[in-house]
């Protein structure tokens, strides 16, 4: 993996997704040389989504992070996508579907449960992993676990709160210490356009067996961000950044 490679922000991925879908002959499974297992905050999923979130069909999710997928990507750090037709099927998790229920789920509005969203996940970037239906999950929600990011965060001083910011610099080193490798955050914006914490992207070995550097990473991040809350009263229909309280700015770190 080249050390030199630029990741795809995600305000290119819509563009490369549909030129992928025209150009999917080129994209194979032997293209991979890593792959980057994205961890999603869904506090911040909450406060920039205009609908808000909502609870799961399937039952209370975790207050934690939610892995959002596990990309394959090319040595130049392009997600790979749509390389096959390779069918989901819910009989594959079975025996994992209670942990996909707490760490993978759809809090997206109107409610639902996640086998759409599982299913669109292994349809667009599983078929590109080198992996079957139920390793694919499997591994990243081993990995997930294995990288208990929240505690990692919570050991540097750094907790989820509406009420606080941290310096992105020391965020990184925190997250770049506990995991043991380079990694990559990115941030959406929240009600006071602040940028706050979405996800965390960790990169993996093509097989998802081991923990390697992430190739350089373009965030979208400032200097100083939010982890903002997540809480339970969070997931309603009509949740909604207005909800939030109106602060006192405290900078921590």
């Amino acid at each position: 993996m080249a050390s030199s490679s630029t990741f795809v922000s995600a305000f290119l991925l819509s563009y490369l997704t549909a030129t992928a879908i025209g150009a999917a002959a080129a994209a194979t499974t032997a293209d991979i040389d890593f792959q980057y297992l994205v961890l999603m905050w869904p506090g911040a999923y909450c406060k920039q989504s205009s609908n808000g979130c909502c609870y799961p069909e399937t039952g209370k999710p975790e207050l934690d992070f939610y892995v959002s997928a596990l990309w394959p990507a090319s040595s130049d750090g392009s997600p790979l996508s749509y390389c096959n037709k390779i069918p989901f099927h819910i009989k594959e998790v079975s025996d994992i579907k209670e942990s996909l229920i707490s760490y993978w789920p759809s809090i997206k509005c109107p409610s639902s449960g996640g086998r759409f969203v599982w299913k669109n996940t292994w349809n667009e970037y599983g078929v590109c992993s080198g992996l079957d239906v139920h390793d694919y999950f499997k591994k990243a929600l081993d990995l997930r676990a294995k990288i208990d990011l929240l505690s990692i965060l919570k050991n540097n001083g750094i907790i989820s709160t509406d009420y606080a910011d941290y310096s992105l610099s020391d965020v990184t080193k925190a997250i770049n210490n506990g995991v043991g490798a380079n990694t990559g955050i990115d941030c959406a914006k929240n009600a006071w356009d602040e940028s706050i914490i979405h996800e965390v992207y960790i990169c993996v070995n093509k097989d998802a067996t081991m923990i390697v550097s992430c190739p350089h990473f373009e965030n979208s991040c400032a200097s100083r961000v939010v982890f903002g809350s997540f809480t339970y009263d969070m997931l309603e229909k009509d949740s909604s950044v207005a909800k939030n309280p109106i602060r006192a700015r405290v900078s921590l770190q």
